[in-house]
């Protein structure tokens, strides 16, 4: 998923109380099957793809950002969904990438660990703070939602997901 709005709408989605999954997906950054078998190694392939995407300019950089803010405080929700993220200037543009960890892999976040299915990345432009707290307030209402959470790891392909996830309002 991915949110391709120009620096002049950003204020649009603070201000909304849905986000409009149009707006959000990009079916090159659902993955479906994660390929890594720990936290650094699936954050680090959201990472990956988000840079091929140009939504991060230096994947190192963020990829330290994501992680320090894990040690900070938690990210699990709910205990079976982690929203790692991290504003940061090695992000060109607000972005969103989400995976599928099969088996649940352990996850380590700030005072708490559990295993985790569901990874969603967030990556945040240091001048974007206010879209970043609207859009991770969004989605821990739309991944509050059990049957939703359970349709999203059950998907097998990037079709699937980009299908459940458009057809979603997020928020």
């Amino acid at each position: 998923m991915t949110i391709a709005a120009p620096v002049s709408s950003n204020a649009k989605f603070a201000r909304s109380p849905l986000l409009h999954p149009e707006t959000l997906i990009d079916p090159e950054l659902l993955v479906p099957q994660l390929s890594a078998d720990t936290k650094i190694g699936a954050i680090k392939e959201l990472v990956d793809r988000m840079h091929l995407k140009g939504i991060v300019g230096d994947s190192l950089s963020f990829l330290q950002s994501v992680l320090e803010r894990e040690n900070l405080q938690s990210t699990i929700l709910g205990g079976v969904i982690a929203l790692p993220h991290a504003r940061s200037r090695s992000v060109n543009k607000l972005g969103l990438a989400l995976g599928i960890a099969r088996p649940p892999i352990d996850f380590p976040s700030g005072d708490d660990r559990r295993p985790i299915e569901l990874i969603c990345l967030i990556a945040v432009p240091a001048d974007a703070p206010d879209l970043y707290l609207a859009l991770l307030a969004a989605l821990a209402r739309t991944f509050a939602d059990v049957e939703f959470r359970q349709s999203l790891v059950n998907c097998t392909s990037r079709k699937e997901l980009y299908h459940l996830l458009s057809s979603r309002q997020i928020g």
